[in-house]
């Protein structure tokens, strides 16, 4: 079980290179106190300092992670055997191909993209594993097909839709290199659409590889510039005021990770009064981006997360009350939260707590929270701290692979 620790993995990594922890901790620019946590099992290792050490270490993130999980038989995660085809579609994204059948009309096409969106949306990741590679296929085959630039831009959509599907099956699945992939792929998408929301889509998608590399000004600098362009003014529309408050609780998010919670939270509150205008929790259908005052909550208390502020998570998330339709609309976010709240509350020293919050996101999102490096971590650090038999957290822990070790 300890090898599984991230901890522990970056302890293999920094001694096969002969570093100490103080030279470690220095080029990484963190606390020798947290490292020495990290390493020995008392702390989980925020995304920042994965992001940091694994760039001293000349390392992917994965490797400390171990990502992708469960490839091997006997108990491989059945989603594994679609990446191979899921990778040849999104290989084909510049290529003339031609279809085995008859290019459907859009109006199905579009209403594939309404019903990946809700599979996203449920977390449904091994389903959009199955069904995508067929779907981006057709579509690509379909946009170089046509010279219609109305057609286009129809396809485009589409296309947006199944890539933002495939970049989060990637992403969750821990294919780091795909999902990087396909952020290109959105870019190029998006400049066959005459939506200027599209343009902010593809920064926020792009920052995903950003923070996991650690590049978090950058990161900023790139937001605040595409916000300034598709900033609507004074004009009257909502989707792209979605948009830009989705790219400042985006922006949130890399501030908390850079370590400026004040930054982060300034964003929260210009997303807090996009929200007040826009009213309702809302999702845009192909960009998938969830917005609104629930939304705006939660990125409050995954700044103070990310910042490594955990009372100030607890005291915000104490406030909060998530409406029902979160559960039933957004589970994904649900998840992320109660996430967010474990390692909160972990390190607060309350384990029971910790242990509830991630039973909360296995109910309400348990393909994407099986995925998630956060909630493995949690969960080891949670199994090595207790001394005793803990009947629920050895079901949970069994849940996410190997049989805990008591």
């Amino acid at each position: 079980m300890d090898d599984d620790l991230i901890g522990k993995r970056i302890a293999a990594q920094r001694k096969a290179r002969g570093m100490t922890q103080v030279a470690l901790a220095h080029d990484a620019a963190i606390s020798l106190s947290l490292l020495r946590k990290v390493e020995q099992g008392e702390r989980d290792c925020s995304q920042s300092t994965l992001a940091s050490v694994a760039r001293v270490l000349r390392v992917d993130a994965g490797t400390l992670t171990g990502q992708p999980y469960d490839t091997d038989e006997p108990r491989k995660d059945r989603i594994h055997k679609y990446i191979p085809d899921l990778r040849r579609a999104l290989n084909s994204w510049d290529l003339s191909i031609d279809l085995d059948h008859k290019p459907r009309p859009l109006s199905e096409l579009a209403a594939d993209a309404k019903n990946v969106a809700h599979q996203l949306q449920l977390g449904r990741n091994r389903r959009l594993a199955e069904m995508l590679p067929a779907l981006l296929t057709e579509a690509f085959a379909m946009v170089h097909a046509t010279d219609d630039e109305r057609e286009r831009d129809a396809l485009g959509r589409v296309l947006l839709a199944y890539a933002h599907a495939a970049h989060t099956v990637a992403h969750q699945t821990g294919y780091e290199d795909l999902a990087a992939g396909v952020e290109d792929r959105i870019q190029w998408i998006a400049s066959y659409t005459q939506d200027p929301a599209a343009k902010g889509f593809a920064a926020w998608m792009r920052t995903t590889s950003i923070m996991r590399d650690g590049l978090y000004e950058p990161g900023l600098r790139l937001l605040d510039s595409v916000r300034a362009e598709i900033e609507p003014g004074g004009r009257d529309d909502d989707a792209t005021l979605l948009a830009v408050g989705s790219l400042h609780l985006r922006s949130s998010l890399l501030a908390g990770r850079a370590g400026n919670l004040a930054l982060a939270m300034d964003h929260v509150e210009q997303a807090q009064q996009i929200s007040t205008h826009l009213t309702t929790d809302t999702d845009n259908d192909w960009q998938h981006m969830a917005f609104g005052p629930s939304n705006v909550a939660i990125y409050r208390v995954a700044s103070a997360v990310e910042s490594g502020d955990g009372p100030r998570a607890l005291a915000i998330a104490d406030e909060m009350r998530l409406p029902d339709h979160m559960l039933t609309r957004l589970p994904t976010r649900v998840a992320h939260h109660k996430t967010d709240l474990a390692r909160a509350y972990f390190w607060q020293g309350k384990h029971d707590k910790s242990l509830e919050s991630l039973e909360l996101a296995r109910k309400a999102a348990p393909q994407q929270t099986r995925h998630h490096p956060a909630v493995r971590e949690v969960t080891n650090l949670l199994v090595r701290a207790h001394r005793r038999s803990n009947e629920p957290l050895a079901r949970f822990h069994a849940w996410l692979g190997p049989d805990p070790e008591w």
